[in-house]
């Protein structure tokens, strides 16, 4: 899939991006009460989600089987990219150069990676995430080679579900067909009784 200027793309399993986050968020009075008490850290691996889940068609990282699963719990912030190479970077996009007024040495930005798993199956993008509180600075080009985008997918219960009725339809074959072969055998065994009985 060709990604259009000024979308990111998202990648069917693990991905990784370099995202900048203000460290004195600007926050209206309903994003006051939403992250009341909550870490920076976790607002951001919450605005990762909701910018996937919501703006990307076909993607879907959070886990839908999980009610009780805590928002951004599937985001990973890690130190960095582990010598992935960046596919897409903000420079690309002229009027997203100056937002949050990033890499200036008095700037109330930080930069973070993170690493999150699309349970969609296949390549789709969004338009390049930023707000007045994050800007996405980098999109990484998975890499078989490389751990941080070829490992398993996590743990779901989604997916554990699927997998159990997968083993279930599995184990009732297997029953079927145990169940045949020993009908076929005692039906067997009654005709050959009745034509020793016969004779």
């Amino acid at each position: 899939m060709t990604t259009p200027d000024g979308f990111a793309p998202v990648f069917p399993g693990w991905n990784v991006w370099d995202v900048w986050q203000a460290q004195d968020p600007v926050l209206g009075i309903g994003g006051a009460i939403m992250n009341a008490g909550l870490s920076l850290e976790r607002q951001l691996r919450i605005w990762v989600e909701d910018q996937v889940n919501d703006n990307a068609p076909d993607a879907r990282l959070s886990d839908p089987a999980n009610p009780v699963a805590l928002k951004g719990a599937q985001v990973l912030v890690m130190p960095n990219a582990g010598g992935l190479k960046a596919l897409r970077t903000r420079a690309e996009i002229p009027e997203l150069a100056g937002a949050l007024q990033v890499g200036e040495k008095d700037s109330p930005a930080k930069k973070f990676t993170v690493r999150f798993f699309n349970r969609g199956s296949r390549e789709t993008a969004l338009p390049w995430p930023h707000d007045e509180n994050y800007v996405l600075d980098a999109v990484f080009e998975p890499d078989p080679a490389n751990a941080l985008t070829s490992g398993d997918a996590p743990f779901s219960l989604d997916g554990a579900l699927d997998n159990a009725a997968k083993g279930a339809g599995t184990v009732l074959k297997v029953v079927g067909v145990v169940v045949a072969v020993g009908t076929f055998a005692w039906l067997m065994s009654r005709l050959i009784d009745s034509r020793k009985a016969a004779a």
